[in-house]
C-alpha cells in the first residue's frame, strides 16, 4: 500500500501529543492556590505538613477511595470540599468514642459541608473575622510554646459547652476541643494555622505538634475522601482514572496510527482465493530488470531463462534438464533433429548474456526467442 507523506504522518502525530499534554493540563485543577488536598503544594493545601510529619518519622497516609477510618489514630479533615453524609458522621463518632483523635478545619468556604459534624459535635458557628493574631485562651500544650497563631478570614464559634476554647482572636473562639468518649475533636475556624503558607510560622508548628500530643505514634491520616477521592475505580482500571493513564492511551494511539500510516500489517494476511494471473515472459524480464536495476546484476535473469527452456523442453521430450547444455542438446536431437542446432545456439547465447551485464533489450529478445523456442519443441501454437 502507498504510504502517506512523510510531513502528513508527522503533523497528526505532533496534533496527538498536544492532546496528550492538554489531557494532563485538563487534569490539574486550574487553580491549585485554592486546593486544600494534602497532595497541593498551593498556598491554601497541606503538603508542607503531610511532608513534614512523615520526615519527623511519623506514620502519615491519606483516606482515599472509600471513608475506612479502621487504621487511623488521628484524622485531618482539612476544609472539606464534598459534604460529610449521615455515614460518614457516625463513622467519625464511632471513632472519637473508640479514642480517635479528629482535627476538623472548617471555614466559611467548607461550612455547608462540614454542617452535619458540626450538629453532631454541638458547636455552632458564630460570626467570621478577619486577620489577626490568636492567642491561647487555656494552656493545651504541654511544651507551652503556642504564644499567637496568625489566622486569616475564618468562623468564630459560641462560647459554649461542650466546646472548650483553645485559641481566641479578640475575644472571639477560634479553635476550640470537644471530649467524645475516650477520644477528642480538635475543632478550628481558619485553614492558615495549618496551611502551606502559614505553617511557616513557629507557633502555628508547635500548634500542629500539639495536636499529636495523644496518638503517641499512632497512624496519622489526611482525609482526601472529602476532597472528590472517593469516586476512585479498583483494581487495574484505576490507572486510567488519571493523567498518567490518559496520556497513555494517547500514546498507545499514537503508535497505532503510526504502524498504519506506515503501512504495516498486524496479524497474518489474508489469502486471495481468486487465479492468480501467470505474467507474460515480457512482464517477468520488465519486473526482474527493475529488481536489479540498482544493482545493474541482470546476468541472473538470463541464466533463469536458459534454466527454464531446457525445464521446458526435458518436459516434452523426457531428456533430463540436470545435464549439461552440450548433452542436453545432444539428447534432445535425437527427438527434434531440426531443431537441436537451434536450442543450442540459443542456450549459448543464454550463458553468454549471464556472464555479462546485458541491458533490458537485450532481455527482451531473449525472452522472445525463448518463448518461441519453447513453442516450437512443446507444439503450443504460436500467438
Amino acid at each position: 500500500m502507498s504510504r502517506p507523506p512523510l510531513s502528513a504522518m508527522l503533523t497528526l502525530i505532533a496534533a496527538l501529543c498536544i492532546l496528550a499534554v492538554i489531557a494532563i493540563s485538563s487534569a490539574i485543577p486550574p487553580n491549585d492556590q485554592v486546593n486544600p488536598s494534602s497532595r497541593s503544594a498551593g498556598s491554601l493545601g497541606t503538603l508542607a505538613l503531610y511532608t513534614w510529619f512523615s520526615d519527623l518519622g511519623l506514620d502519615v497516609g491519606r483516606i482515599s477511595g472509600s471513608f475506612d477510618l479502621s487504621a487511623s489514630d488521628v484524622v485531618f479533615c482539612y476544609d472539606p470540599t464534598v459534604a460529610l453524609t449521615t455515614s460518614d458522621v457516625d463513622a467519625l463518632m464511632t471513632f472519637l468514642r473508640g479514642g480517635g483523635d479528629l482535627v476538623l478545619v472548617v471555614t466559611p468556604d467548607s461550612l455547608a459541608a462540614a454542617a452535619p459534624l458540626l450538629g453532631t459535635l454541638d458547636v455552632n458557628p458564630s460570626a467570621t473575622q478577619g486577620s489577626g493574631s490568636a492567642t491561647v485562651a487555656e494552656p493545651f500544650d504541654s511544651t507551652d510554646r503556642v504564644h499567637s497563631v496568625p489566622v486569616a478570614s475564618g468562623l468564630t464559634f459560641s462560647n459554649q459547652a461542650p466546646l472548650v476554647p483553645m485559641l481566641v482572636e479578640k475575644n472571639n473562639v477560634v479553635a476550640g476541643v470537644i471530649r467524645i468518649g475516650r477520644g477528642r475533636a480538635y475543632v478550628l475556624g481558619d485553614t492558615a494555622p495549618l496551611s502551606n503558607d502559614g505553617l511557616r510560622h513557629p507557633d502555628s508548628s508547635y500548634l500542629a505538634l500539639s495536636l499529636l500530643q495523644r496518638a503517641r505514634g499512632g497512624r496519622i491520616s489526611f482525609d482526601e475522601y472529602h476532597h472528590g477521592e472517593g469516586t476512585q475505580s479498583a483494581g487495574a482500571g484505576a490507572i486510567f482514572d488519571g493523567p498518567i493513564g490518559l496520556a497513555s492511551l494517547l500514546i498507545a494511539l499514537v503508535v497505532l496510527l503510526a504502524i498504519a500510516l506506515n503501512g504495516r500489517r498486524l496479524g497474518k494476511p489474508v489469502q486471495d482465493g481468486g487465479d492468480a494471473l501467470v505474467p507474460s515472459a515480457g512482464a517477468y524480464v520488465t519486473a526482474m530488470g527493475q529488481l536489479f536495476a540498482r544493482s545493474r546484476q541482470r546476468g541472473p535473469i538470463a541464466a533463469r531463462y536458459a534454466d527454464e527452456l531446457k525445464r521446458k523442453i526435458g518436459s516434452a521430450t523426457g531428456v533430463d534438464r540436470h545435464l549439461d547444455d552440450a548433452a542436453f542438446c545432444a539428447a534432445a536431437s535425437m527427438t527434434n533433429p531440426h531443431g537441436g542446432a537451434g536450442l543450442a545456439a540459443l542456450l549459448a547465447h543464454a550463458r553468454s548474456l549471464a556472464a555479462g551485464r546485458p541491458d533490458e533489450s537485450e532481455l527482451l529478445r531473449l525472452a522472445r526467442d525463448v518463448d518461441a523456442c519453447e513453442r516450437q519443441w512443446t507444439g503450443a501454437p504460436v500467438g
